[in-house]
């Protein structure tokens, strides 16, 4: 479980951080005084370009973008000499200048937020939001259609760093409605985020509901994903005899990597259908098949599960 919450806690803080970079917690805010420099190179794929932006030594953006939403082509990097391009999305513009060399352009650039969607914003009680919150919304391409559709499926009002997190991630409505389709809501806006960064998708969700896993709940869904839990682990489980899992099951059991593999192997040992609590008990601190024969040449020829744990432990 430790392992679960590990991984959910790391998506939550890219998800969160997902272009901003090094900024410092404690620096001043960036605001439309603030230089903005940028550096601009092509992905190795030759599909997107990656765009560096930087507003002092202590504030940093990077963010991968679309040849074509840049208004440029793949070759545009080819030839040394100026360059400019602009980046136009519903939050703001972003408009820059400079020069390329080797490949790499480098040079200034010029936010403007737009005023129609702060208002916009503003309008449905998500908050006014500041230059730097509209650079960041321009930059994880956040647009109306995304907080209708979280209007719509009766999500709580997104804060604006969450509208960020959701964008930066690729949440989209299409993405909502699909899992809506399979009968999926996340319980909030923290676990749409999780589901967006572990890329549960209505197949993988739908999947998953059918396992035979009695209830599952998306906060199960979350750990399920996050420990690559997938219907052919379970089925290979079931064909292994263990049968009429829970979800909590799944999780613990692939959490300390008890496998099909394993659960044969301690079945042909003498220990068939042991449930799922005794399988986590025995390889979370490490129990094989040595372990049973050791216990043999001790005398102890039909070993409690217990006793199992208490001879790995003591190593005898």
């Amino acid at each position: 479980m430790n392992r679960t919450l590990a991984v959910i806690a790391s998506l939550a803080l890219f998800a969160t951080t997902a272009i901003a970079g090094d900024r410092a917690r404690d620096r001043d805010p960036v605001t439309a005084s603030s230089p903005i420099s940028f550096r601009l190179s092509l992905e190795a794929s030759g599909s997107r370009f990656e765009l560096k932006l930087s507003m002092g030594e202590r504030h940093n953006m990077n963010t991968q973008i679309k040849s074509e939403q840049l208004g440029l082509d793949s070759g545009a990097l080819g030839a040394n000499g100026p360059l400019r391009f602009a980046l136009a999305r519903e939050p703001g513009r972003l408009d820059c200048a400079g020069d390329t060399a080797s490949r790499v352009a480098t040079g200034k650039c010029s936010f403007t937020p737009d005023a129609g969607f702060s208002g916009y914003l503003a309008s449905r009680g998500i908050g006014t939001p500041s230059f730097e919150q509209s650079l960041d919304l321009a930059l994880t391409g956040a647009n109306k259609a995304l907080v209708d559709a979280l209007a719509e499926a009766n999500y709580p009002k997104p804060s604006i760093d969450q509208l960020v997190a959701l964008s930066a991630l690729g949440t989209s409505p299409a993405y909502i409605a699909d899992l809506a389709r399979q009968g999926v809501r996340p319980d909030d806006l923290e676990d749409l985020i999780a589901f967006t960064a572990l890329k549960i998708d209505a197949s993988y969700a739908g999947a998953m509901l059918r396992a035979g896993l009695g209830e599952v709940r998306p906060h199960d869904l979350i750990q399920l994903k996050a420990l690559d839990v997938s219907p052919d682990f379970l089925a290979g489980m079931k064909q292994a005899g263990l049968r009429n899992l829970s979800a909590d099951d799944a999780v613990q059991l692939k959490a300390v990597g008890v496998t099909p593999a394993y659960v044969r192997e301690i079945a042909d040992l003498g220990y068939p259908n042991l449930p799922a609590n005794k399988l986590v008990e025995l390889r979370a601190v490490g129990v094989t098949a040595e372990d049973v024969r050791r216990a043999r040449k001790i005398g102890i020829e039909k070993p409690s599960t217990e006793q199992l744990v208490q001879l790995h432990v003591l190593g005898h």
